[in-house]
């Protein structure tokens, strides 16, 4: 026990406050809280609680808590927006500095090779899953951004990929943001962003299977009239309906 609960006992001892109350009030928040996504770091950011003291008052194992772990779980309102723990910062805006990077045609696995950051966590970061990152990368993915954004990446078919899987998700790229840190700050809907492209040789293979343009376009991700001007620039001959 450490001094300072010592002294919180004393004092609630003195006057008059029960050390343990009945829990049911206390884990009934508790699951409240965690139904609308609080993690136990956030709780315990709000509570100034461990963390581990929630799985033990949820498990049932015990009838009673301490009367000022109830007190300090049941001041978190319902309402209010989950802080975010020592180490973590907001993820809004490494989401959109990942987002505007695909735009450009940067491939995920190649900046997380950059900054030495698995591809998946990239991933479910850039796809929105989570609400905080840890700060040393939200920082690398800033670095990365600001050396990667005023260029387009290089013309491959994975930059073309890449790019028309993003705009296909309704990403937008660098331009957009006046202050892409800002939650609040939505994306200048009149950006320019560069038209979808197809490499030739998907083009090439799936006409030689037979497939029209619609349905070129279909699994590309991208217009007939994008398959039908790739075909024209690189004189593919064109598929037949099925």
């Amino acid at each position: 026990m450490t001094a300072s609960t010592k002294m919180l006992r004393a004092y609630d001892r003195a006057n008059g406050v029960r050390l343990r109350v009945d829990a049911t009030q206390t884990r009934a928040h508790l699951e409240r809280l965690t139904a609308r996504g609080w993690t136990y770091q956030q709780i315990a950011a709000a509570t100034g609680l461990d963390s581990s003291t929630f799985g033990v008052i949820l498990s049932g194992r015990y009838r009673k808590v301490a009367h000022h772990t109830a007190e300090s779980i049941l001041a978190v309102r319902l309402d209010q927006t989950p802080p975010i723990p020592r180490g973590l910062t907001d993820a809004t805006g490494t989401r959109r500095r990942l987002q505007a990077l695909m735009v450009l045609g940067y491939p995920l696995p190649g900046i997380a090779q950059q900054i030495g950051v698995s591809y998946f966590s990239l991933l479910q970061t850039a796809g929105g899953k989570w609400s905080a990152v840890r700060t040393p990368t939200a920082e690398k993915v800033a670095r990365v951004y600001r050396r990667l954004a005023a260029v387009p990446a290089p013309p491959t078919r994975a930059a073309e990929l890449v790019r028309n899987e993003a705009m296909a998700r309704g990403w937008v790229g660098p331009l957009a943001w006046d202050s892409i840190d800002d939650p609040a700050c939505e994306p200048e809907a009149c950006e320019v962003v560069q038209p979808r492209h197809v490499h030739p040789d998907d083009v090439r293979e799936l006409a030689g299977r037979g497939l029209d343009d619609r349905e070129i376009g279909r699994r590309l991700g991208v217009s007939e009239r994008t398959v039908a001007r790739a075909r024209a620039a690189h004189s593919i001959p064109a598929g037949v309906p099925a």
